[in-house]
């Protein structure tokens, strides 16, 4: 064999061995995650009120990233994304699931393109809201709130883990003096925050992830993942994100977002009525507002 053979070979090999480790690897690592059903539900039953009738949601942005990235091993070829903000529809003001990002965020994602339209009913319903909880400190999941930070402050359920790393969200958009002047959440377990809805520490895509479980009045569950399974797939095929991604742009914690899909399975497969609310993925969301699971857009003001 030539030697110009040889490298081409050998090249073809490197490379060959790069692309499946960035983007195929799905080997499962972690063990098992801390998800426990019955004290979210019994967390959230304990807060007393009327429980929400229904969950709508906001399409913030949208756009497309190669399927690969937020999955790994899928194709290469682009597939919807989409930024979403939530609110169970409790009394008060109803609690708001991820806050959405506002133009400086958004520039910075320019593989989105944001509805100023769906981001300013968002912004408009945080003050009035009775609580508000992030899935994790991301921009597009945080950013809503910290550009509306005076509004809502004291209905925010920040927790430690989020407040400690702001790097995660961009500090410089932390307000000036928010941080000095804002208590964070302190976990007690599964903390309920609002009749039928209650929340979890999740360590993983970034250390302050969390989950979020709702329960409507006519019994109905819901589950709200944030980023550690940002796509369907994630959870229903336990499959993260590709190592490009998980590894060289989040740097998250990869082995405990394995132990977390291999829990969402679990939980899922043992309760088949459980929805499980994945927040990029749009083509499900849609799927979840024309079959009625979820309401679209925050027109009403909730009482």
């Amino acid at each position: 064999m030539k030697r110009w053979q040889k490298i081409l070979i050998g090249s073809a090999l490197v490379l060959g061995a790069g692309y499946y480790w960035l983007l195929v690897d799905n080997r499962p690592t972690g063990t098992s995650a801390p998800l426990d059903l019955e004290a979210l539900r019994t967390a959230a039953n304990e807060v007393p009120g009327a429980k929400a009738k229904s969950i709508s949601v906001e399409t913030i942005a949208r756009g497309a990233l190669p399927e690969a990235m937020l999955v790994a091993g899928a194709s290469l070829s682009n597939g919807p994304q989409g930024v979403h903000s939530f609110r169970i529809e409790t009394q008060g003001g109803g609690v708001i699931v991820d806050t959405g990002m506002e133009a400086p965020a958004a520039d910075a994602m320019s593989f989105y393109k944001l509805d100023n339209a769906a981001q300013s009913r968002v912004s408009n319903a945080l003050g009035a809201a009775r609580s508000i909880v992030v899935t994790h400190e991301h921009l597009d999941h945080i950013g809503g709130l910290l550009a509306h930070w005076d509004a809502a402050r004291s209905v925010a359920l920040v927790t430690r883990e989020q407040f400690d790393h702001p790097e995660n969200s961009a500090p410089g958009l932390w307000p000036k003096g928010g941080r000095a002047n804002f208590a964070a959440h302190d976990y007690k377990g599964a903390d309920g925050i609002a009749p039928g809805v209650a929340i979890m520490k999740a360590p993983s895509h970034t250390p302050g992830s969390q989950i979020v479980y709702a329960q409507l009045a006519n019994g109905r569950e819901y589950l709200f993942m944030g980023d550690i399974s940002s796509m369907d797939r994630n959870w229903r095929e336990t499959k993260a994100r590709s190592r490009f991604v998980a590894d060289l742009i989040v740097g998250e914690d990869r082995d405990a977002v394995f132990a977390w899909l291999r829990a969402f399975k679990a939980v899922a497969d043992a309760n088949p009525g459980l929805v499980m609310v994945p927040t990029h993925d749009s083509a499900r969301i849609d799927a979840m507002v024309a079959d009625g699971t979820l309401k679209r857009g925050f027109g009403r003001r909730i009482p």
